[in-house]
């Protein structure tokens, strides 16, 4: 059997906390022993595509600008040498990737309104702060309102899967977010919108809440549950198989 030793928490992000939920030996394995997946062609593209969002957010608020074709275009071709593994064409590749990053751009983007680009965030919170909830997210505007103003979220998504309104109810990153912004803003911002943009076909899926101090109580106790876990169940499942600790793990799989 294998040695299982107790993980050290001193900080929980949202993909933490999807990895646990999804299998807590996954996350064992991960965070313990640091069997993570290997970046793939899709991670690679993402991450390009998020290089020049960020830095193309930045240059129009620095600019004052709504849209900056030319501003975009510098961006892109400045961050292309940092991905020397991204193809020209075909698939997920730098062609693509202008596609994505010239529909974006056709929105226009109000530099008033743009509140913060890539922000990171580290809040103490769990076990008198011993805890810290880490995340960093893609991008924030303040919507304003006749009644009172909105803070936004948005999350960019590169990928082909997406989260139906009902899924996003559900989903932890989007409660981890919104629950993080709630505790960087509250003094100023009580309704707090999550957006996942799909950057591939345009499409978008929002919630919206007015008590975001509502996920407090399940963000805590998954981290209550992640800090006193030492066993780290295995949930063997269809993803198994894809996981890259799948050999060391050998789970038991039923007969396929």
């Amino acid at each position: 059997a294998t040695d299982i030793r107790k993980v050290e928490l001193k900080s929980v992000s949202a993909s933490k906390l999807r990895l646990y939920l999804q299998c807590p030996r996954r996350y064992y394995y991960a965070y313990g022993e640091g069997i993570f997946q290997e970046e793939s062609p899709a991670t690679r593209f993402g991450s390009y595509i998020h290089a020049v969002l960020e830095d193309y957010c930045k240059t129009l608020v620095g600019a004052g600008s709504s849209r900056d074709m030319e501003k975009l275009y510098a961006a892109a071709s400045a961050r292309k040498k940092e991905f020397p593994g991204i193809p020209e064409t075909g698939d997920l590749s730098f062609f693509e990737a202008d596609v994505f990053l010239n529909r974006f751009a056709s929105k226009e983007i109000d530099p008033e309104t743009l509140y913060a680009v890539e922000k990171s965030f580290d809040i103490p919170f769990y076990d008198n702060g011993k805890v810290s909830l880490t995340g960093r997210i893609d991008r924030m505007d303040i919507v304003r309102g006749k009644e009172r103003d909105t803070l936004q979220i948005t999350d960019y998504k590169t990928g082909k899967n997406e989260l139906s309104e009902e899924e996003l109810k559900n989903d932890i990153q989007m409660k981890f977010y919104i629950f993080a912004a709630f505790l960087l803003y509250r003094k100023r911002h009580r309704n707090i919108r999550f957006t996942l943009s799909y950057l591939r076909d345009g499409n978008e899926s929002s919630f919206e809440t007015s008590a975001p101090e509502t996920f407090h109580g399940e963000i805590e106790g998954l981290i209550k549950e992640l800090a006193g876990d030492s066993s780290y169940a295995k949930r063997p499942g269809s993803l198994c198989r894809r996981c890259p600790a799948f050999k060391v793990c050998k789970p038991e799989l039923p007969d396929e």
